[in-house]
């Protein structure tokens, strides 16, 4: 877990993931970084997308590598790095499919997210507005 601030004053914190991540852990580590500059609404907001971004990549290229968060303004941005080129898929919410509600929640969260290739897989990512606390 390592540390780093920028030139613009954007902080940013990087996170290996093993094969099966324990998500606990994982909110831990997010929350222990961003609960002091962030409100609890939008915190809460942004351990939702950082599950179902790392969940995804579990369970769908089963080869997750990385979560790194920045914050820089008003802004958190959220990085799943795995192993796997395929695509997320934004599919429809559905009352009859148990799962695939993932990406749905992701892009109802965020400002903006998208996908870039990163080396033999791909970076998912999502800028969540961030509003600092009173």
């Amino acid at each position: 877990m390592t540390q780093h601030v920028g030139d613009s004053g954007a902080v940013s914190w990087f996170f290996a993931l093993d094969a099966h991540p324990a998500l606990a852990d994982v909110r831990r580590w997010v929350r222990q970084r961003l609960g002091r500059v962030v409100t609890e609404d939008k915190l809460d907001d942004i351990v939702l997308v950082v599950i179902e971004l790392v969940t995804n990549a579990e369970l769908h290229t089963n080869s997750p590598k990385s979560l790194a968060i920045s914050h820089g303004h008003d802004t958190v941005k959220i990085e799943v790095t795995d192993g796997d080129p395929g695509m997320p898929v934004l599919r429809p919410p559905s009352t009859t499919r148990p799962r695939g509600r993932g990406v749905f929640i992701v892009d109802a969260m965020s400002a903006r997210w998208g996908v870039r290739r990163c080396g033999q897989g791909k970076a998912v990512w999502s800028l969540v507005d961030a509003d600092r606390p009173a």
